[in-house]
């Protein structure tokens, strides 16, 4: 009897660990925290398989506690200081270094392929201690948007890393000292399939090295982004570079040298336009028919160049531009890319504009759109109910409404952010930026997003703010609503700390400009455990000292960090203000 229990009892587990492998590679990488706090199995089951993390801050968990969790990761993305810094007066100097982060990594975990650094403080130690430890496993480096290394840095792994597949540097502060790292990388990689260093200032290297690159990866390179480079050796570049499909690289003609044509890659896909002239366009069109992506953010071209390249796009999935698109090249868009899934118009300090009426129209023809970011000079509520009619794929929405100088045509936006949200179900991102001085949303509109924003996880509001009583609607809706980013609300203590106790599922929350506290005893309301608070002040140099420091409050179980500079005041454990 127990022979026969004991071989049931043996079959059942056999047949649970089969099930368990067979359904835990599909379920969503953002449920499986959940899934792993249903059993001990499961969450046995979870740390030995999960193969990739993505920490969103740097000081939510200790490394240890993450290696020691996931053994077998073979890809890490860890996040440092708050996006908004990148875009605001505030002082990047926050924290966020990756020192503990890459001692751990490097010595603990044997099978990591990938790692990304995003908005970090790296130096070039941490570099050479990666390419020691982790060298000649690494094939995917990214260090986009951080700080604090040089081409030394580099250097390190250039002659370590030879089996990189990707690198990217871009958007990075980086110290030039030379352009060796790239002789380096040239000379040893063979594989390499994306190397991106554009928006950096590294410019000081030999061109011929980016030609050998070409050379030596003429199978493998499919992506290319740079800061800038003569049109002779892009050309050069090109003729070896035979799979290219992406490239950025904002090419210019040497002095003294003449004009040339330059024959894409015959599979280009992807193309950044940034800085060449109207020359140009008859190179795109001869292969425009084929793009998928087209960044079209150029100093030098106005709404009839758009519309010039873009009504022979008809594949063109993703398309980054300025409002100089203006309403014209957004209905010519709406006509012909059909296709289009992603769509970023940010300001342009020409004279071109963007108006409700070609958000609508687009809105109208690009039924497939899942992202929308557009800076607008007016707005309608009918306009978002157009979007909420029409985007039934929608899932990352954002409206930027800037122009000082043009009139609002319909504010508030109450009913048209309830249509949107109601037709919209798979928003999960939502942001709404409108101008200072204007009503944009009252207190119904607050209930209006908590009511209806059902998926929404990351919020960005700005300028929104009715009452308190707007955020106090607010919190009783949004279940999963994660991260929360507020400017020019103005909203008091009181009402923040009780949007943070009523709103479980919030795990990060960043605040610029709120009713300022004489002693801080409100905001000390939303205390709780694992839950970080912390100011960051203004810099010294800054005209208007009178703004409150913004508000950085996140969970976290590691203790509390060693590395707070001087313009940061942790609130917790308690301080006492002056």
């Amino acid at each position: 009897m127990e022979d026969k229990e004991h071989k049931q009892c043996r079959f059942d587990t056999e047949l649970i660990d089969t099930v368990f492998d067979c359904v835990i590679p599909y379920i969503y990488p953002n449920d499986l925290n959940s899934v792993s706090l249903v059993s001990r199995k499961l969450y046995e089951l979870d740390s030995m398989t999960r193969k990739h993390v993505t920490i969103q801050n740097c000081y939510s968990v200790p490394p240890s506690c993450l290696v020691k969790r996931f053994p077998n990761l073979e890809s890490l993305t860890l996040k440092g200081y708050p996006r908004a810094g990148m875009f605001s007066l505030e002082s990047f100097k926050w924290g966020g270094y990756v020192t503990p982060w890459v001692e751990e990594i490097g010595m603990r975990l044997k099978r990591l392929e990938c790692v990304r650094f995003r908005r970090m403080i790296v130096r070039d130690h941490d570099l050479e201690v990666l390419a020691g430890m982790c060298g000649g496993r690494i094939k995917v480096l990214k260090l986009d948007s951080c700080w604090g290394f040089s081409t030394d840095g580099l250097l390190h792994i250039g002659k370590k890393c030879s089996g990189l597949r990707i690198l990217s540097l871009e958007k990075s502060f980086i110290d030039e000292n030379g352009g060796e790292w790239l002789h380096e990388l040239a000379l040893r990689n063979k594989c390499l399939e994306s190397l991106n260093y554009c928006l950096t200032r590294l410019d000081k290297y030999d061109y011929e090295d980016l030609v050998l690159i070409a050379k030596n990866c003429s199978e493998s390179l499919v992506s290319l982004k740079l800061r800038g480079c003569p049109w002779k050796y892009v050309a050069e570049v090109f003729s070896y570079a035979v799979n290219l499909e992406e490239f950025d690289g904002r090419p210019y003609i040497d002095e003294g040298e003449e004009y040339i044509g330059v024959k894409f890659p015959p599979k280009m896909r992807r193309l950044t336009w940034s800085n060449w002239n109207t020359l140009d366009i008859p190179i795109i069109q001869s292969f425009e028919h084929q793009l998928t992506k087209l960044n079209l953010i150029c100093p030098f071209f106005g709404s009839d160049e758009h519309c010039v390249l873009i009504h022979k796009c008809l594949n063109l999935e993703e398309l980054y531009t300025t409002d100089a698109i203006e309403d014209s090249g957004l209905q010519v868009a709406s006509h012909f890319c059909k296709n289009l899934r992603k769509i970023k118009i940010t300001r342009c300090w020409l004279e071109g504009t963007v108006s409700h009426i070609g958000l609508t129209d687009l809105a109208k023809g690009c039924l497939e759109l899942e992202c929308l970011h557009v800076n607008i000079k007016d707005i309608k509520n009918e306009t978002l109910e157009c979007i909420g009619a029409n985007l039934k794929k929608l899932r990352d929405f954002y409206l930027g409404l800037f122009h000082e100088v043009e009139e609002v045509c319909e504010l508030p936006l109450d009913n048209g952010v309830r249509a949107l949200l109601t037709g919209c179900t798979k928003l999960v991102k939502l942001g709404i930026d409108l101008r200072s001085g204007t009503r944009g949303l009252t207190d119904v509109g607050w209930g209006n997003i908590g009511k209806y924003g059902q998926n929404v996880v990351d919020m960005n509001l700005g300028f929104c703010r009715d009452t308190d009583a707007g955020l106090q609607e607010l919190s009783k809706g949004c279940p999963k609503l994660q991260k929360l980013k507020m400017s020019g609300c103005d909203f008091s203590q009181q009402a923040l700390a009780n949007f943070v106790l009523n709103v479980t599922s919030l795990r990060y929350l960043w605040v610029q400009d709120y009713y300022a506290f004489e002693n801080g005893h409100d905001i000390f309301a939303m205390v709780r455990p694992f839950w970080k608070m912390e100011l960051i002040k203004y810099q010294s140099n800054v005209a208007d000292q009178q703004k409150p420091p913004s508000l950085l409050a996140y969970y976290s179980v590691a203790e509390q960090r060693k590395d707070i500079p001087d313009n940061v005041i942790p609130l917790y454990p308690y301080v006492q203000f002056e």
